[in-house]
């Protein structure tokens, strides 16, 4: 492959580009993938159909990219510890992160992006959506912006699951769970360690307060930022097929499955595979 041997395609006026003729289970040359990660930056989040990849093709493209992230909660594929398993065809339950967020923002070394690969998908239901939160940081007021970047959030998964975990599990069972995942932070805003752009590192999933504000002033800002980071202006809607593959910056975007198109997760499979690949453990 040369460095001119794929089209884009823009999706929306915020973010997200498709990719046309671009072989993903194929190796990128030098020049390609330069080309590649420019593009990426721009759109922060890159849609291609008609793939097809094997669990090795899939792994290989995310290792191009950094670390692969095994996963410690999410299943995996048999005999492929580096793909996480998102098989929503079995039980038919709604998945836990249908909220907007980053992915693993509870740690302290988040994942810096993902190859997403649909496997089986419905004809309709289970789209995802994106949101630019460079934009929606560029947004705000001058006098906002400056004092957001002197705050501090805490990201919780407990949060999250712990109710789940108690009252399915017992206490026990909760305090492992706590044990194991402590409360974490991150600034608010984030500078992009590959563009420097200022992006807000918050989402309504796993931030659970500002550290620095008193808890009403946190509750109220999280909900004044949260409102504004989900206008559709900021957003890109990406509707699957099968083959399609999606890729994402997760430090400048957040994200969430749209599944209330689907009342019923079980009448059509939904199997995803998705590559993570982790930031180096130099964040700004």
């Amino acid at each position: 492959m040369n460095a001119k041997s794929f089209g884009i395609r823009p999706l929306s006026g915020a973010l997200g580009a498709e990719i046309i003729d671009l072989d993903l289970s194929q190796p990128m040359d030098d020049a390609t993938f330069g080309e590649f990660c420019d593009t990426w930056h721009k759109y922060q989040v890159l849609f291609f159909r008609d793939q097809e990849l094997t669990p090795e093709q899939h792994i290989a493209l995310g290792k191009r990219f950094g670390e692969v992230d095994e996963s410690a909660y999410i299943p995996t594929v048999e005999g492929y510890p580096e793909i996480r398993l998102q098989d929503m065809s079995k039980a038919g339950a709604v998945p836990g992160d249908v909220d907007w967020h980053h992915d693993n923002s509870f740690v302290e070394v988040p994942q810096r992006c993902s190859f997403l690969y649909a496997v089986e998908v419905p004809e309709a239901g289970g789209d995802t959506a994106w949101v630019n939160t460079v934009k929606v940081y560029e947004s705000l007021s001058k006098p906002m912006q400056e004092f957001l970047l002197g705050l501090t959030a805490v990201h919780d998964v407990i949060d999250v699951m712990g109710p789940t975990i108690l009252t399915q599990n017992g206490p026990e069972a909760w305090q492992g769970a706590r044990d194991r995942n402590p409360p974490v932070e991150h600034p608010v805003v984030r500078m992009h360690p590959d563009t420097g752009e200022k992006c807000l590192y918050i989402n309504p999933l796993m931030t659970s307060y500002i550290k620095d504000l008193n808890a009403d002033e946190s509750k109220d800002l999280l909900e004044f930022l949260f409102q504004k980071m989900v206008r559709p202006e900021f957003m890109v809607r990406f509707h699957w097929r099968k083959g399609s593959v999606a890729f994402w910056d997760n430090i400048s975007t957040i994200h969430r499955g749209i599944y209330a198109d689907m009342p019923d997760l079980s009448k059509e499979p939904r199997i995803m595979h998705r590559v993570a690949i982790t930031e180096p453990d130099s964040r700004q």
